[in-house]
């Protein structure tokens, strides 16, 4: 939700010993036009005056102060990141969690720097009118900003342990658990990896070739189908340990993936007696199978052709595959069919049906 300055370039005027504090969360960005003041946080304080520009975080808790003496005037803006990301490329992206965790303080450009000077002078050309133009001129301004600190992580990459997209990925992903994989919600799980729910989608497609919600309904598939090696288990129990409330849907996806009903499988494997590995179904209906990472197709130190990191995410997957329970993703016990928005590769809604397929 925005407020009415995202985006929007408001002239602020301190009178003596006015302050004045951000509306709202997000970046601030602050260009000082007349006068002198300070801006205050429990951690100090920074003197401000004609020329400077300041980038800081609505959260900080901190305030700008006018002078004992005269008049402080400041034009300023807010913006949130999170909704630049589709104008970030994949290497950007990937340095964004550095650059959100460096704005948790504050950002001054002193007067006379090239970024502020350039930064001033964009905003005094600004355009008036509050519509697509100005939002647009405030955005370069934003871009110019940002990009200096690209510039600035670039030049640090090799001497910080700056790491790839890719093994970004795979080391937050071998940081959660299996109910974190699991059950946190798509906004949630996006801010375990730095970025937004489409980003996070978007960069495992481009670097896994499947989504997240593909990737944890195999994983619960994955589950099923070794807790149904044990023949004393019943059905409504492997469901419910994996997630789902509600048997019918469970039994749909299973049959979906599988091409048979928990039942059936679990004697088919039996008679067969041969590894899951082998008769868990149609292979190519798996998201990780395809792309080598399917942990039921080697061990961890087997790379199945694929890459070190793949192999690397294929060991996680089996880690959280075969670790305790997961956590239902509510309790509420709802006697409706499955919802249309769980055909393909969806994830349980938390509803439970009324009969097993045993």
């Amino acid at each position: 939700m925005f407020d009415d300055n995202h985006l929007t370039l408001r002239l602020v005027r301190l009178q003596g010993a006015d302050k004045w504090q951000p509306s709202a969360s997000g970046l601030w960005f602050l260009f000082l036009r007349g006068g002198s003041g300070s801006y205050a946080t429990q951690a100090g304080k920074q003197r401000l005056r004609q020329g400077d520009v300041l980038v800081l975080n609505g959260l900080a808790g901190g305030e700008v102060k006018g002078g004992a003496a005269g008049e402080l005037a400041f034009l300023c803006f807010s913006a949130s990141v999170e909704y630049m990301y589709p104008l970030f490329s994949v290497s950007e992206i990937s340095l964004m969690q550095n650059i959100v965790e460096s704005f948790k303080g504050i950002k001054f450009h002193p007067a006379g720097s090239p970024l502020a000077v350039e930064c001033q002078r964009l905003v005094g050309s600004a355009p008036p009118q509050f519509n697509l133009d100005h939002r647009s001129h405030l955005l370069g301004v934003l871009a110019t900003v940002l990009r200096e600190e690209f510039k600035s992580l670039q030049l640090q990459r090799h001497r910080t342990g700056f790491v790839s997209m890719e093994e970004h990925l795979l080391q937050v992903f071998e940081k959660l658990s299996a109910n974190e994989l699991l059950n946190l919600s798509a906004v949630e799980l996006a801010g375990k990896f730095g970025c937004s729910r489409r980003h996070l989608n978007r960069l495992f497609h481009q670097h896994f070739g499947f989504s997240i919600a593909a990737l944890r309904m195999e994983m619960r598939m994955l589950k099923a189908v070794s807790l149904l090696r044990e023949s004393a288990a019943k059905v409504i129990n492997v469901a419910e340990q994996c997630g789902f409330n509600h048997l019918g849907l469970f039994n749909k996806c299973f049959r979906r993936r599988f091409g048979a009903s928990p039942g059936q499988w679990r004697t088919q494997a039996s008679q067969a007696c041969t590894a899951p590995a082998t008769n868990v179904g149609d292979h190519s209906q798996c998201p990780l199978q395809s792309n080598g990472l399917c942990p039921m197709l080697g061990g961890p130190g087997i790379s199945n052709g694929s890459s070190p990191q793949k192999s690397q995410l294929r060991a996680a997957a089996l880690s959280a595959v075969l670790s305790g329970p997961v956590e239902p993703r509510d309790t509420e016990r709802v006697r409706s069919p499955v919802p249309p928005q769980f055909a393909g590769q969806a994830e349980p809604s938390g509803e439970t049906a009324p009969h097993a397929d045993a």
